[in-house]
């Protein structure tokens, strides 16, 4: 296909439903962050990555957070139209028992069809988390104080959802009732969810009686009981879903709770291990912490092969006492990294949370800001439209570890420092072509200066690019690079035979070197 072709299949079309704000043209909701390819020389830009439906993406780790719908957050009909165009695969959604339970005995699980059906219809499979308790069978006087206390008006988050509560400390009457709730819900499900988390964040939310377990447990203690949890409630979802994927998660990892997970034998009794991770640095030391997890969660049945997801995950983009300066490009930079970090550490699922902000969410009437909708406006945020870029990307996008990539500042060799010259260098493989990812690390709140250097990609002659293109899934722009730029080493260094372009510009927005011909599968749209 020539090139004037191409230039018309990437026009500047963004599909719908289409932004308030101008995004692209807007300096400010970049942060006054320049274009980093804007002045690199020879390079034309082709026009904005494209996109593709949930529903035509056939593989990606791409997910998204459908979390805190059992305490009435939001309405899940509002975010259809936005998914359906997202490219996303997967949703996490908390089951709630007491908004399923509402009459001790009876169980309504319509307003769960009511996400898993249509998100279904869309392309976009849901995961279950099974969490929390219920007001009759594991009763607790602070909850239940905290309803008094609202008086008909808004209810606290933790109290609405009864958040925690833990029925294995209620005795056996209410971890029965519990596997009721659990069975009851499998049976409505069996043939539409197939994953089925137990419980959420269990050393963070593990309650009894209102007060949480980490002030009157060790780690060790929790990481013993929450395994025998995870152990009684697999076996109750089993026998009712035989191939049932059973998922263990944890809010912090390189933790003590982490090692008694492992000495208990948790990975005996699961199939998946759901790691969460919030930090400002979406890179840090997370190929260490993902390899302490598998080194410590091994199976006794050497056959048994345990899988890693990256369960939840986000940045608010809006007004929160966490952070210093949100934004919605922080957002969407926490979130594409975020993903390629995920990949990179070999996760078979990356979840951002969530997919709308919460409106009137905190017991002060604050909205919460982590949705990658614009819930007041009812339009997608920076972080939307980045996941919509990530959507096509990702769809088949695999490590290569038989490949290679680097970079260098301008003179390796000079006596300075070498901080700020640290490079996330990752090499990827999507339809048999390389695929190579560069970007700063930085905290995300932070606008990165650009650092220029060589990239060095070591890749087989098949996969060398015909067309160079630099995509920026951020600003959604696709470049084409004049061939000449790449040049193979042959000076004897480090990186001989290496596929090298000089001066490249590296921010803490990713960009990624393939070949034109990754747009291979769009040129025959409209």
């Amino acid at each position: 296909m020539r090139l004037h072709e191409w230039k018309e299949r990437l026009a500047d079309r963004i599909v719908p439903p289409v932004p308030q704000k101008n995004f692209w043209t807007d300096p400010y909701h970049f942060n006054l962050q320049e274009d980093p390819m804007e002045h690199f020389p020879g390079a034309e830009r082709l026009g904005r990555f494209p996109s593709k439906k949930s529903r035509d993406v056939k593989r990606s780790i791409l997910g998204i957070g459908f979390e805190t719908l059992d305490r009435d957050t939001f309405d899940p009909r509002a975010t259809f139209p936005f998914l359906a165009e997202s490219g996303v695969k997967y949703a996490r959604c908390q089951t709630g028992w007491m908004k399923c339970e509402k009459v001790p005995g009876h169980y309504d699980f319509l307003w769960l069809d009511d996400v898993v059906n249509p998100l279904a219809e869309i392309g976009i499979e849901t995961w279950f988390s099974l969490s929390f308790g219920h007001p009759v069978h594991t009763p607790a006087e602070a909850y239940e104080a905290a309803w008094r206390k609202a008086n008909g008006k808004m209810v606290p988050g933790w109290a609405r959802g009864w958040v925690g509560e833990t029925p294995l400390y209620h005795g056996e009457k209410g971890m029965r009732a519990w596997f009721s709730y659990v069975r009851a819900l499998c049976r409505h499900f069996r043939g539409r969810v197939r994953f089925f988390e137990i419980w959420n964040e269990p050393e963070a939310f593990w309650t009894h009686n209102g007060i949480p377990l980490r002030e009157t447990m060790s780690l060790e203690e929790k990481a013993k009981d929450y395994t025998e949890f995870v152990a009684r409630t697999a076996e109750v979802i089993r026998s009712e879903i035989p191939d049932a994927q059973i998922i263990a998660d944890v809010a912090q990892t390189a933790t003590s709770y982490i090692k008694a997970l492992g000495k208990n034998k948790l990975a005996d009794h699961i199939d998946i291990f759901s790691y969460h991770f919030y930090g400002p640095v979406p890179e840090e030391f997370i190929e260490a912490r993902v390899a302490n997890l598998r080194a410590n969660l091994i199976p006794s049945d050497p056959a048994k092969k345990l899988h890693f997801w990256q369960g939840e995950s986000g940045r608010a983009s809006g007004k929160s006492s966490l952070f210093s300066f949100p934004t919605e490009l922080a957002q969407a930079k926490y979130l594409v990294r975020r993903n390629l970090t995920d990949l990179a550490c070999g996760a078979e699922l990356s979840s951002i949370f969530t997919v709308t902000d919460f409106l009137c969410y905190y017991p002060d009437g604050r909205d919460q800001y982590y949705g990658v909708i614009d819930a007041k406006n009812n339009c997608g945020k920076l972080a939307y439209y980045a996941m919509q870029a990530m959507g096509f990307l990702l769809d088949g996008l695999e490590n290569a570890p038989d490949n290679f990539c680097a970079f260098r500042p301008g003179n390796w060799q000079a006596f300075e420092p070498r901080m700020p010259y640290r490079i996330e260098a990752h090499a990827f493989r999507r339809s048999g072509k390389a695929v190579f990812a560069f970007w700063t690390p930085e905290h995300v709140e932070l606008s990165a200066a650009t650092v220029r250097g060589s990239i060095y990609m070591l890749m087989d002659e098949s996969e060398k690019p015909e067309h160079p293109v630099v995509l920026d899934p951020i600003r959604r722009n696709v470049w084409l690079l004049p061939k000449e730029l790449l040049e193979t080493t042959s000076d004897g260094s480090n990186f001989n035979g290496t596929l090298c372009i000089r001066n490249f510009p590296v921010t803490d927005c990713p960009l990624l070197l393939a070949d034109l011909s990754i747009f291979d599968e769009i040129k025959n749209e409209a």
